[in-house]
């Protein structure tokens, strides 16, 4: 802490305004141990120049309530400490020091209370580009995950398999989250497994965001990985505004969550090759004039036994992606859990 000819010094702006980021990260603004500060008095506050220097909330501890040095007994849980000309120190609960100081504890508070959300942002910005986690590498290596690809390869193996116009009416069915109807009955004739189509299975086409019109997803991570580039170059700056580096904070939140999106996207390839949707979607096909299909096992999958074609899931598929929310989460995580002891 600076010495207190500086801190007390009143010929240019306030203490608190003067800090840069640096001095402020290097700084403690909070405690959860206030009794422990140096050079406190539990005596009465005296009449002189005084700073608000830490802020405290002991809400919840075993030890109960800090006793206030206007009041001589314990009776709050949020406080500041603060710190007079002379160099001693008191603790204080907010609302008895307004009584007691009226406007000027505003002032105080107001200075003291913009350097603490000063230091939030710089610390989460600080965070946001730490060198050791390269967000815009990990959405890179995401983009150009083989799954990706295979995700896109079996929409089109899908497309092939179902036929015109089958698979534009499949897909408005997708679009509008409408039901389908279809049910098969598998049995074996003459040593060959046949389906019957039946009525009465009525539902939604699970896994419909693999069918779904849109973007493909290589294409969406793209357009992310330009946005987060943007954002990225805000929170490198140097003496950012904290308006700013809030915005690129919540453009962020906003690109993890599109980024999440896309990875729910690529979950429903196993919806879809689930046997109860295959049964449906394949019941739907037969009973709509496409004859003969019927599900395999191992893995499940569509079979044209008359075109001799199938269509199943990709082989090796994970869904890419998982160490880049994760790093995304901590960069953009609301509330630094960072513990600031009393010295």
């Amino acid at each position: 802490m600076p010495d207190l000819d500086s801190m007390f010094d009143k010929s240019g702006p306030s203490y608190w305004s003067r800090r840069t980021d640096d001095e402020l990260l290097s700084m403690q603004l909070t405690t959860d141990d206030p009794e422990s500060v140096e050079n406190l008095s539990t005596e009465y506050p005296p009449d002189d120049d005084a700073i608000v220097e830490m802020a405290y909330n002991v809400t919840g501890r075993e030890k109960g309530k800090v006793q206030c040095a206007f009041c001589q007994y314990p009776n709050h849980f949020r406080g500041v400490v603060m710190r007079f000309r002379s160099g001693e120190r008191r603790l204080v609960g907010r609302n008895c020091a307004q009584d007691h100081y009226g406007v000027a504890f505003e002032a105080l508070t107001k200075d003291f209370d913009e350097a603490r959300t000063r230091l939030d942002y710089v610390e989460r910005q600080r965070l946001a580009v730490a060198q050791n986690v390269d967000l815009l590498g990990l959405l890179r290596a995401m983009k150009s995950d083989p799954a990706v690809k295979a995700f896109a390869d079996t929409k089109t193996r899908l497309k092939t398999f179902i036929g015109s116009p089958l698979w534009d009416r499949l897909v408005r069915a997708a679009d509008k989250d409408e039901m389908i109807t279809g049910r098969m009955r598998s049995e074996i004739f003459q040593g060959r497994p046949i389906a019957y189509a039946v009525d009465g299975d009525t539902g939604p086409v699970r896994g419909a965001d693999l069918i779904r019109t849109g973007p493909a997803v290589s294409q969406r991570l793209s357009e992310i990985e330009v946005e987060l580039s943007t954002v990225m170059e805000t929170l490198r700056g140097t003496e950012v505004q904290s308006r700013a580096i809030r915005a690129a904070l919540v453009r962020m939140v906003d690109l993890l969550k599109q980024i999440e999106a896309e990875r729910t996207r690529m979950r429903s390839v196993e919806s879809f090759f689930d046997d109860g949707n295959l049964i449906r979607v394949g019941g739907w096909m037969s009973l709509n004039g496409r004859r003969n299909i019927r599900v395999a096992v191992l893995p499940f999958r569509l079979v044209d036994d008359y075109g001799q074609t199938e269509c199943g899931p990709p082989q090796d598929y994970r869904i890419p992606g998982k160490a880049l929310v994760a790093a995304m989460r901590e960069a953009v995580v609301l509330q630094r859990k960072v513990t600031r002891r009393a010295s």
